[in-house]
C-alpha cells in the first residue's frame, strides 16, 4: 500500500484498510452470489470514501466479473442478454447526466435507492415476462444505475433468476464484463477516471483477489441462504444510513 498515493489523496490508512475489507468481502459475495460488489460496496464505500463511487467499483466489477466469465464460460449465452445490452446505452447516457449534474445529496439518496431495489429484488423474487421489451427496459434501468454507483445488477437479476443457478451467474458475469467495460469508456470520456484512481485500484487488488480466492475454497461449506440473508442485512443499514 504506497503511502505516497494516500497522502496525495488525503486518504488515511484506517480509511484504506477499512474499503479495502468491504471491497473483498464484496468480491466474495459475488463470486459465491452471482452479484453483490457494487451492492455492498456503494453504500458503505461512499461513507467511508465518496471519491471512489463508483469509478473503483466499476473497475472491480469488471475484474471479479471477468474471474466469473472463466469458471462459467460454458454457461453463457449472449442471446439471452442481447437486448438488455442494446438497452444499456442509453441508460449509460442518462446516468452520466445524472452523475454530472445531480448533487451530492441526491447522488446519495439515489445509490441507497439502487441498493434497497436490489434487497427488494432478490428476496421477493417477482416473476416478470422476459421479451425484447423486458429485457430493453432493464438494460436502460442497469445502466443509470451502473454509470451512477456501480450497481447494474438488480434489474437483470429481477428478470434472470429463473434460469438454472450456474447459467445466471454466466450470463450475469458476461453482462457485466460488457457493460462494464461501456461504463468505463463513457466516465473516461467525461473526464471521470483520473491517473490516480488506476493506481489506488492497484492497491485494492489484492483484498479483491483475496476475496474470491476465499469464495473458492469454502463457498461449498456455506449455507448460501444464510450468507445472502447477512450481506442483505449489511446492505439495508448501509442504505438506510445513507438516508438519514
Amino acid at each position: 500500500m504506497p503511502d505516497l498515493w494516500l497522502s496525495w489523496l488525503d486518504m488515511t490508512s484506517a480509511t484504506w484498510f477499512g474499503c479495502a475489507l468491504v471491497l473483498a468481502l464484496g468480491a466474495f459475495v459475488q463470486r459465491v452470489t452471482g452479484f453483490g460488489l457494487a451492492v455492498i460496496g456503494a453504500p458503505l464505500l461512499l461513507m467511508l470514501e465518496p471519491r471512489l463511487v463508483p469509478v473503483i467499483l466499476v473497475l472491480f466489477g469488471f475484474t471479479v466479473s471477468l474471474m466469473m466469465v472463466r469458471h462459467y464460460r460454458h454457461e453463457v449465452r449472449l442471446g439471452e442478454i442481447g437486448m438488455a445490452l442494446l438497452g444499456r446505452l442509453p441508460g449509460n447516457g442518462l446516468g452520466l447526466w445524472l452523475l454530472l449534474a445531480a448533487p451530492m445529496a441526491v447522488l446519495e439518496q439515489l445509490i441507497a435507492a439502487s441498493v434497497l431495489f436490489a434487497v427488494a429484488v432478490t428476496l421477493f423474487r417477482l416473476r416478470l415476462p422476459v421479451n425484447r421489451v423486458s429485457l430493453f427496459g432493464a438494460g436502460v434501468l442497469s445502466g443509470i444505475f451502473g454509470t451512477v454507483a456501480a450497481i447494474g445488477g438488480p434489474p437483470m437479476v429481477l428478470l434472470m433468476h429463473g434460469l438454472p443457478p450456474d447459467r445466471l451467474r454466466g450470463n450475469l458475469a458476461a453482462f457485466f464484463v460488457i457493460t462494464a467495460s461501456l461504463t468505463l469508456a463513457t466516465l473516461a470520456l467525461a473526464g471521470q477516471v483520473r491517473p490516480w484512481h488506476l493506481g489506488l485500484a492497484l492497491t485494492f487488488l489484492p483484498a479483491i483477489l483475496l476475496g474470491n480466492a476465499l469464495a473458492d475454497r469454502i463457498a461449498h461449506r456455506l449455507d448460501r441462504r444464510q450468507l445472502q440473508g447477512a450481506s442483505l442485512a449489511l446492505c439495508t443499514m448501509a442504505a438506510l444510513g445513507l438516508l438519514i
